[in-house]
């Protein structure tokens, strides 16, 4: 059972092409929920998601720099409550939430990716997506069915993996 999962943890990979197919309610819903159930910094549960499904919405994410919030038919933006002294812990979080989105979407076999907003992308997607303006904003996830055709007409990236050695230094450096 260990093998399965941990094979499931290493196939996970950023998809960049989707298919426009619709994500299917019941999968969207679980992977809100897994987000839901990420652990936070003290508990503190700062982290929001606001769903994105309209295409004109999901382009003017692209146009601020979530340059694949377009191509999926589902993007959700991560919201995190903006407390400059909680900066850290909110970008630890983020992150956490970001990787457990983009696991649940992979139990479900749907594709995903993180991008982020650069630039005024943040302030903008702010005021247009209605999010209040002292909260932060950068990481979106794009959320749907890998466009395999798109995918494998892409050249593949010919750098190997790091050996687990030059990866992981045992007691010192």
């Amino acid at each position: 059972m260990a093998n399965d999962q941990i094979g499931f943890l290493r196939r996970l990979r950023t998809v960049r092409d989707f298919r426009p197919d619709a994500v299917p309610q019941d999968a969207l819903n679980d992977i809100l929920e897994v987000g839901r159930w990420t652990g936070t910094a003290n508990n503190r549960q700062a982290a929001e998601l606001v769903v994105v499904t309209d295409p004109a919405a999901r382009q003017k994410l692209t146009e601020w720099g979530a340059n694949t919030a377009a191509k999926a038919p589902v993007a959700l933006v991560i919201v995190t409550a903006g407390d400059k002294e909680r900066a850290e812990h909110e970008m630890f979080d983020e992150g956490r939430l970001a990787e457990r989105l983009q696991l649940a979407a992979a139990a479900h076999g749907l594709g995903s990716g993180v991008t982020w907003l650069k630039n005024d992308g943040p302030e903008r997607a702010k005021e247009y997506l209605g999010i209040p303006a002292e909260k932060r904003v950068r990481t979106v996830i794009a959320v749907g069915q890998r466009d395999e055709a798109a995918i494998k007409a892409k050249p593949k990236n010919p750098q190997a993996r790091k050996d687990v050695g030059e990866f992981a230094h045992v007691g010192r450096y």
